[in-house]
């Protein structure tokens, strides 16, 4: 057998039960009685390599665990095979019939005597073999374990195992959020618990044997086991914090002085982990950090990957270095656990991550405070999240110089953070495979930042243009593309700096190779745009969206390329003629990322990429107006920022709205984008108030707005 060190021997059961991970798998197992194993032949556990492997008989007739599974062993005859092995949860089927079925810290090995469906030998170890009789078979179809929702060194003690099964996946995570006890799924999710998680799982599968589950025995339960969110992180003000900053350079006198009150957020929505996260991290859905970091706010209470960049360009607008620098360290500390980093630091993110941006803000840090200890500390984790990136996210089209990256999340069932909007979702389909695949699709739209948008939503089908509808994975996406892209230029620019030469030709290479890559398959000559690319259908998404302009800012743009172009594109398609700005899309979906709104983050790229190709007089006018509409609703609201706008209305209080949630105040890269637009354009800007508020009807149902212009 290939499995590692495995004790077969019955009389090893007593020497080693006291290992935590028996306590699981009986947890798991619903057993309670140390006799039902003896009974059951033999069960032993030995700790190795600071990992556990397991061997023993398991009778097959055990009731099914869990529903969410993905590895599913099929007995027929003398053979076993495994239709989607993932190598993270494993379901025993005989006869087509489940008989049991429960979520592995690692991969599944089985062995089934012929002639023998009463028992099977269960094997957790690091392999990815099954051994049938004498025969071994590699599963050359298993994806890596970082595809999965435990990625790679993740979820390898019972402790993080049983962390996944209250914050990721199974029934207490299934009985809470369809009982709609909290109006937000978040909310459960982010709930720190009062015992360990193995105790806790023990009580809730006494719970559900004593046929007593109802809704006030969860209520009570979830009472009794778990505390409010929001204790995990403190609130801090950063070391670098001066609370006299001044702004001399915002000519503007009213811009000036909301810069200085911009400034003065960044106490407000900085935060540490707090001691007793440290002290009992079992406890928490919160993955540990070890500097300080700037939070979006609202819902959003903990750290996002792609969020952060857009926050430390306003960081770095009010001088706060170190603050940068501790974030940037924590993105690091994130890529040396995982591999990469995940959407945000909770353990329910852990089979995700976002745009690619940690390569920008070591640049930008770099530019800004010149560093280069720092540079040459960082630039590790440049290369391994590009690996990372290379191996889970890219695919090689024929006839295409380079390697082309999606957005591709593989998920066993709900996002934990949105459970009944998802579950929902998928009502309509019946089958597990492809409720399945939608759910993938649904985590990969969060990945992508852009959640949700009718970009991502197929034109066919009942569902055409819903969520039910949602083919992420079947997309290439202009901006994550130009931004791995830009990636390898800037790298080749940063080992310059330190020079490593070599390196910098290899990244100059890549960097060649892909641009003409994005030649290839996302322009669009007759439009004169950069498109989306259907994988499955092989034609161009031909639809507006503010992220077919992300290449003007990465600089992955063809020879001969003419920016007039682009420009007259976006004048013939009407994106330039909204009041408050650029619309995300023009499509009116109900979804957040579409028509009306506006965000921050693509506005500021659309900005910074006309500003590069000389386009200087129209990124004045985009930068204006998104400026404009933040501040007259900063004044109505008496000081409030938010993370989306609605820029098709002059209503003065026309905030985003559409999504899953409600629209949320704060914001971090709204903040930190003004900041940084601020700063750029301080001497041009000037700010008059208008002769007459505008309000829109449906503003006028309510109590009278009081709006303060100055």
């Amino acid at each position: 057998m290939s499995f590692g060190r495995c004790l077969t021997s019955a009389s090893s059961i007593n020497q080693y039960s006291y290992c935590p991970l028996i306590k699981t798998l009986k947890t798991l197992l619903g057993i309670s009685r140390q006799s039902y194993f003896s009974s059951c032949a033999h069960l032993a556990v030995k700790p190795f390599a600071g990992f556990s492997s397991i061997t023993g008989s398991l009778p097959l007739l055990l009731p099914s665990a869990f529903g969410y599974s993905i590895a599913r062993a099929v007995y027929g005859g003398n053979s076993l095979f495994f239709p989607q092995a993932r190598g993270l949860a494993t379901t025993i089927v005989v006869n087509r019939k489940q008989l049991y079925s429960a979520l592995l810290p690692s991969s599944l090995a089985l062995s089934v005597s012929p002639g023998v469906i009463q028992k099977a030998h269960l094997s957790i170890c690091n392999s990815k073999s099954i051994s049938i009789g004498e025969r071994n078979s590699d599963i050359k179809h298993m994806a890596p374990l970082a595809d999965n929702n435990i990625p790679k060194n993740y979820g390898r003690t019972d402790v993080q195992l049983s962390k996944q099964l209250i914050y990721c996946n199974g029934p207490l995570l299934d009985a809470v959020q369809q009982s709609k006890m909290f109006h937000d799924c978040k909310h459960f999710v982010d709930m720190p618990l009062k015992l360990d998680p193995s105790s806790t799982l023990e009580d809730w599968q006494n719970l559900v044997n004593s046929g007593k589950l109802d809704d006030m025995s969860l209520r009570m339960f979830i009472e009794k086991h778990f505390d409010e969110p929001g204790g995990e992180l403190d609130e801090i003000q950063p070391i670098d914090f001066n609370p006299d900053f001044s702004f001399d350079n915002i000519a503007c006198p009213s811009y000036r002085q909301w810069a200085k009150e911009l400034h003065q957020k960044w106490p407000m929505l900085c935060r540490k982990v707090s001691d007793r996260v440290l002290a009992e991290p079992q406890r928490f859905s919160l993955i540990v950090l070890p500097k300080p970091f700037v939070v979006p706010g609202g819902r959003f209470r903990e750290m996002y990957y792609w969020d952060s960049f857009f926050t430390m360009k306003g960081l770095l607008a009010s001088k706060m270095y170190q603050t940068v620098r501790g974030m940037i360290e924590n993105m690091g500390h994130l890529v040396d656990q995982f591999g990469y980093i995940p959407n945000g630091n909770r353990v329910y993110y852990l089979n995700r991550s976002q745009p690619p941006l940690l390569t920008w803000c070591l640049y930008s840090y770099y530019e800004a405070s010149g560093d280069k200890d720092f540079l040459l500390a960082g630039m590790k984790w440049l290369e391994k999240e590009l690996q990372f990136f290379q191996s889970k996210k890219s695919i090689q089209l024929p006839g295409i110089p380079s390697l082309l990256y999606r957005y591709h999340v593989i998920t066993d069932g709900p996002r934990p953070e949105s459970y009944r909007e998802d579950v929902e979702t998928a009502m309509y389909i019946e089958d597990v495979v492809e409720k399945k695949r939608l759910w993938g699709d649904i985590a990969a739209a969060a990945e992508s930042g852009r959640d949700f948008s009718s970009r991502w939503f197929s034109n066919e089908g009942p569902e055409a243009g819903k969520m039910g509808s949602t083919r992420t994975s079947s997309i290439l996406p202009v901006d994550l593309n130009a931004i791995i892209c830009g990636n390898w230029s800037l790298m080749a620019k940063l080992y310059i700096i330190l020079g490593d030469k070599e390196k910098s030709q290899l990244c100059w290479k890549n960097f060649e190779a892909m641009r003409k890559a994005i030649y290839q398959v996302f322009w669009n000559e007759e439009r004169g745009c950069w498109f989306d690319y259907d994988i499955a259908n092989r034609r161009h998404v031909d639809v507006y969206q503010d992220t077919n302009f992300f290449p003007l800012f990465t600089g992955c743009t063809h020879d001969g390329f003419d920016s007039t172009v682009v420009v007259n594109y976006m004048e013939r398609i009407g994106a330039l003629g909204y009041p408050g700005g650029l619309p995300s899309s023009l499509v009116t979906s109900g979804q957040q990322w579409d028509f009306p709104n506006a965000w921050a983050p693509t506005t500021w790229v659309v900005i910074q990429g006309l500003r590069a190709h000389g386009k200087h007089e129209l990124a004045f006018q985009i930068a204006n107006k998104w400026i404009r509409k933040n501040y007259d609703i900063w004044l109505c609201t008496g000081g409030r920022m938010f993370e989306k706008y609605n820029v098709a209305s002059e209503c003065i209080r026309a905030l985003g709205g559409g999504g899953e949630y409600d629209v949320q105040e704060g914001f971090g890269w709204t903040n930190g984008v003004i900041l940084d637009l601020l700063v750029t354009y301080g001497s041009q800007l000037s700010y008059s108030p208008k002769e007459k508020v505008l309000v829109c009807g449906c503003c006028h149902s309510g109590d009278k707005l009081e709006c303060k212009l100055q």
